[in-house]
């Protein structure tokens, strides 16, 4: 009964945090799976990919809904991202679970530090740069970044883009979030497949987990367009830091 609790939770923070500002689901999910249920890091992040792909799935569609997704621009950095997700979800299926089970704990307080030092900040001109020679190696590099870093910890990737779309190629921030948010349904399928064709998965999990992530994305993404950037920043780097702190006390003690 604690796990069933535990995967509807997860599921529903996660799906809320993919809803606001893009956030990978695998974020919550994956550590939370790891310290409190003490399930294999490689299998709970293949569960997480897969509830992110149905927790960005939902978001993306109240985002093209109110056309704030644009591909075209980013179709480079996309491509990139799923070639490279493919490979680094292979090589983590090597580490050792020891180590990926700390690693994943320590990115989620480096993630809300990320959101503290370095907020999301809008586009103020509004507009999308001119894709320019320089932005297509830029997302290429970037890309590559950035799915290897989704690839093998199943996390960051909805961040990462976020941070490219709006300094890199100039997108708004709602249009970035949209765009990341589409972008991940897809390098989350290719991430989960490839987890769960090699280290296999707990579909009871899998299937509470997804059904909870949707409801807290879907739920999310309707009031996302009126929340305040600043303060949502504030917050969501303060819970992840703690988050991170307490799930990397926990692991180790």
């Amino acid at each position: 009964m604690i796990d069933i609790l535990i995967y509807i939770l997860a599921g529903l923070i996660a799906g809320a945090a993919t809803g606001l500002v893009g956030l990978s689901a695998a974020v919550i999910i994956a550590p939370m799976f790891v310290t409190l249920l003490n399930m294999d890091p490689y299998v709970a992040i293949g569960i997480a990919l897969a509830s992110d792909v149905f927790a960005s799935s939902f978001s993306a569609f109240h985002y093209i809904k109110n056309k704030n997704i644009r591909l075209k621009s980013a179709t480079v950095m996309a491509i990139t991202v799923l070639l490279f997700a493919i490979g680094a979800s292979y090589i983590s299926s090597n580490a050792k679970p020891t180590n990926l089970g700390i690693m994943l704990n320590i990115f989620v307080v480096l993630l809300g530090l990320r959101f503290l030092i370095f907020p999301i900040q809008d586009n103020p001109n509004k507009k999308i740069f001119t894709f320019t020679k320089s932005k297509f190696f830029a997302s290429i590099f970037w890309g590559a970044v950035i799915g290897t870093i989704s690839g093998y910890f199943g996390a960051g990737g909805g961040l990462s883009m976020l941070a490219v779309l709006t300094v890199v190629l100039g997108y708004n921030l709602k249009t970035a979030v949209g765009t990341s948010v589409f972008i991940m349904v897809f390098t989350a399928l290719v991430g989960a497949t490839t987890h769960i064709i090699i280290g296999g998965t707990e579909w009871m999990a899998l299937i509470i987990t997804s059904i909870a992530a949707m409801v807290g994305a879907n739920v999310a993404s309707i009031y996302a367009n009126k929340i305040n950037h600043r303060v949502l920043n504030i917050v969501i780097g303060t819970v992840l830091v703690g988050f991170g702190i307490f799930l990397t006390l926990s692991y180790i003690l």
